[in-house]
């Protein structure tokens, strides 16, 4: 997997319904690149379903953490709408507590998460982040 999969695989994690055509705007390719690309991570059984649900071993090269974010002001609004333009931002959720949002990032690397943690660190309401690296993952049982 190159990083133009890895980019892929971020946005049908966040709307796996998103049309290929729509992709190939997003990552500056064509329809057919990103059809192909699709179809061969699914023969792969990189993607089972779309939910995107990534196989377990495919994935060995990503790294997914949880970055807590303090803000300076009390309104985050501006900085959600940042966070959200950060391609490797799968999730952001306001914090009741010491920190004011969570964000779940996922990168091909441990570089390619610093570099995203760099950008996060220098957007201008963020005061201090935290951030903790999922090891692993499990589903929880609602019933």
């Amino acid at each position: 997997m190159d990083d133009l999969d890895h980019q892929l695989l971020q946005l049908l994690t966040k709307d796996a319904r998103t049309s290929a055509t729509v992709l190939a705007q997003n990552l500056g390719v064509s329809r057919g690149t990103i059809q192909n690309r699709i179809d061969r991570l699914q023969h792969q059984n990189v993607i089972k379903r779309f939910t995107v649900e990534l196989s377990a071993g495919k994935t060995d090269t990503q790294v997914s953490a949880f970055t807590l974010i303090r803000l300076k002001a009390d309104d985050g609004k501006a900085t959600i709408q940042s966070l959200r333009r950060i391609s490797a931002i799968l999730d952001i959720h306001t914090l009741s507590g010491s920190f004011d949002l969570v964000a779940e990032v996922r990168a091909s690397s441990l570089s390619n998460l610093d570099t995203v943690l760099d950008c996060i660190r220098a957007l201008p309401e963020v005061a201090e982040t935290q951030s903790h690296i999922r090891l692993s993952s499990s589903k929880a049982d609602n019933r």
